[in-house]
């Protein structure tokens, strides 16, 4: 079997522990490393879950390293305290993982890492990112030939055909670090941007996610430790009827079988400095009227295969 060799950089949160559970049980994806950083909970509470994942799905053989805690452009204090108070109001009094990791990170920082892994296996190594842009930024920054050695990336974030869900046109992972975003948009990569046109469509049911919730420690340990942030989902998305979204997951999704998105390739760039759309993700050729400034630098996922999607992640996440 062909396994597609990746690197995955995470801020660690619910859907991003599920990514790491299909990625972690996926035959033809090599998880080469992983790199943490800070989002809406900071860098230890971020780190200690994707630790968790690792050590209770027994794959100790992947490096885990911590990445970066404060963003290149956006104060996340805020942010930070508003998810606090979701924890409070579910009975937790702060935003810690309720198990401390066995584990604990490689001495190597996260950066470091992604750009060692990316340099051994010059043009083999797909970049997979579920956080804000901070790492990537920072490694390509620090390693001018990074861009061209990765093969790939495939990145959960923006939001250019509807609105964003930190600000009425952003997205949180773009939001997070727009100048890091900016950055990584113009790097030359070859991306394939997974925003919320997509992500918002893998829901699963309230009864797939009892079959994934049982079905061993890792995936048990995840629902009870992110209980307030579901809680609170539940409530945000009454139309989900107890169903939980898993729009992470489909980023992995996408880097095992691409024919799961239908994409647009456009040039896609963002806003750095707008009083009201700092985050901003603007993609131009998607229409005549908006020809692109130059060579398209994106695929954006328009829509996707979701059924098949959901059918994939609950097979192999209870495998």
């Amino acid at each position: 079997m062909f396994m597609k060799r990746v690197f995955i950089d995470t801020d660690g949160e619910f859907d991003d522990f599920m990514a790491l559970v299909l990625a972690l049980k996926s035959k033809d994806l090599d998880v080469v490393g992983i790199s943490t950083l800070s989002g809406i909970r900071n860098l230890r509470d971020s780190t200690d879950d994707v630790l968790n994942a690792v050590e209770l799905l027994g794959r100790v053989d992947v490096p885990v390293a911590e990445g970066l805690e404060v963003s290149m452009s956006q104060d996340l204090a805020e942010e930070r305290k508003n998810i606090l108070r979701i924890w409070k109001s579910g009975g937790r009094a702060s935003t810690r993982a309720i198990r401390r990791p066995g584990l604990t990170p490689v001495k190597e920082d996260g950066v470091s890492l992604m750009i060692r892994k990316v340099m051994e296996a010059p043009g083999d190594v797909t970049l997979i990112t579920l956080g804000a842009l901070t790492n990537v930024a920072s490694a390509l920054l620090r390693e001018p030939k990074f861009a061209k050695k990765v093969k790939e990336v495939y990145s959960m974030g923006g939001a250019v055909l509807v609105s964003g869900n930190t600000t009425p046109v952003a997205e949180f992972n773009i939001w997070g670090d727009p100048l890091a975003a900016k950055i990584f948009f113009n790097s030359g990569m070859h991306i394939t941007m997974v925003g919320l046109e997509t992500y918002y469509q893998p829901v699963l049911s309230g009864e797939e996610w009892a079959k994934v919730r049982e079905v061993n420690e890792a995936t048990r340990y995840c629902f009870e430790n992110f209980d307030p942030w579901f809680s609170y989902l539940i409530g945000l998305h009454p139309d989900w009827k107890g169903g939980l979204q898993i729009g992470d997951a489909l980023t992995v999704g996408a880097a095992i079988d691409p024919a799961l998105m239908k994409c647009r390739r456009c040039f896609v760039d963002v806003e750095t400095k707008g009083e009201l759309t700092v985050g901003q993700t603007v993609a131009y050729g998607l229409s005549r009227r908006h020809p692109l400034p130059k060579e398209a630098n994106t695929d954006l996922t328009v829509d996707c295969d979701w059924k098949r999607f959901n059918s994939l992640f609950v097979e192999r996440a209870t495998s």
